[in-house]
């Protein structure tokens, strides 16, 4: 029997939990059905978080020249996608870039380093840049480094980092089709050291990738599993000279649907829309809070630009939400007390998809 999407939200808000049969097939919907889909991930969000959402920030503190053959990633020293690196930052630039990420609206900030991890050369360097950026009050401090040894994230915690981003990219299953450098059991055994020491977690993946429904079943499951702070949801912008440059772009309805599921399976999770916002979504970015996102990556990302911040600290405003501070979890122990939730009509089918800005 087909999944009865309306009858979804209750049984969640009531926890209860979706099946990987029933996010499957949720996964697979097509046409108005995905209208349902989306009105029920709404529902979702706003029981267990409201109106508030938040964003965050990133600076790429070492750059280009990476040992690993992420097939998504410009940063690989295995392509040639005409990048310029760079080393690591100077603590005092890092301090800046934290300091104005805060004055535009992000409520956390993270530095994001180049490699398979940080090497006993370059750790030094990384604590100064922790120290200088933890200096700047009013903000989450969050750090991007890869692999790391439990010393090395004793350190991170101890210094005052308080969320730690490692992604999971894809399924288990799709993963060596991805990445051949390391294994995904390596990124899952990173994630769980990181929480053992008492640091949060940032977990998410990448879609778009040539992955299959049954790998985003697989990956959206192991994720639920980890149980991370923050899921992060990107979405590939092909980049030419990386073995992916030829995948074509999800569909922006494709896109909300992913969402919408996501919130779904992992309802109390801070759900984050990142890299490919802007590329793939154009004219419908607003709508990845009304199908469940409480977050973005706002500003630029590593290899590409994002748009400036007013644009979506207005969004915001438009769509009448919060965004001030950096928790959005379990904000609404009852469903909140407002006007009924209108479902939005079906937006047009475009004849011919829109440019790419």
């Amino acid at each position: 029997m087909p999944v009865d999407i309306l009858a979804l939200p209750s049984r969640i808000i009531a926890g209860g939990e979706l099946t990987r049969a029933e996010a499957r097939e949720l996964f697979a919907l097509d046409g108005d059905d995905r209208y349902d889909l989306f009105y029920a991930a709404h529902k979702v969000r706003r029981h267990f978080h409201g109106n508030r959402v938040t964003f965050c920030s990133i600076v790429a503190s070492k750059f280009g020249n990476c040992s690993e053959d992420c097939k998504f990633c410009a940063q690989s020293a295995h392509f040639d996608t005409g990048i310029q690196p760079h080393p690591m930052m100077e603590a005092a630039d890092v301090a800046a870039a934290c300091r104005d990420a805060r004055d535009r609206g992000a409520s956390a900030f993270g530095i994001v380093n180049s490699g398979r991890g940080p090497t006993r050369r370059e750790w030094p360097k990384i604590m100064e840049a922790v120290h200088a950026m933890k200096s700047v009050e009013g903000i989450c401090h969050c750090a991007t480094l890869g692999t790391l040894t439990e010393e090395q994230a004793r350190d991170l915690k101890a210094a005052g980092i308080r969320r730690i981003n490692h992604n999971l990219e894809t399924s288990r299953e799709f993963y060596p089709q991805i990445v051949t450098t390391h294994t995904w059991q390596e990124r899952v055994e990173t994630v769980r050291l990181a929480q053992r020491v008492g640091l949060e977690i940032c977990c998410g993946c990448i879609f778009g990738m040539g992955e299959s429904i049954d790998d985003r079943v697989s990956l959206a499951f192991s994720l639920k599993e980890l149980n991370p702070h923050v899921v992060p949801l990107n979405f590939l912008h092909p980049i030419p000279g990386t073995p992916l440059a030829h995948m074509t772009p999800l569909k922006p309805l494709e896109i909300l649907k992913i969402v919408a599921v996501m919130r779904l399976i992992l309802p109390r999770v801070d759900l984050k829309v990142a890299g490919g916002r802007e590329k793939n979504l154009r004219d419908l970015q607003s709508w990845i809070f009304y199908v469940g996102a409480t977050s973005a990556l706002i500003g630029n990302y590593l290899a590409t630009t994002g748009r400036p911040n007013h644009e979506d600290l207005q969004m915001i405003d438009d769509l009448e939400l919060t965004w001030h501070g950096d928790r959005v979890g379990d904000a609404d122990p009852a469903p909140p007390a407002a006007a009924p939730i209108r479902r939005p009509r079906p937006l047009p089918v475009l004849a011919e998809p829109l440019p790419a800005l």
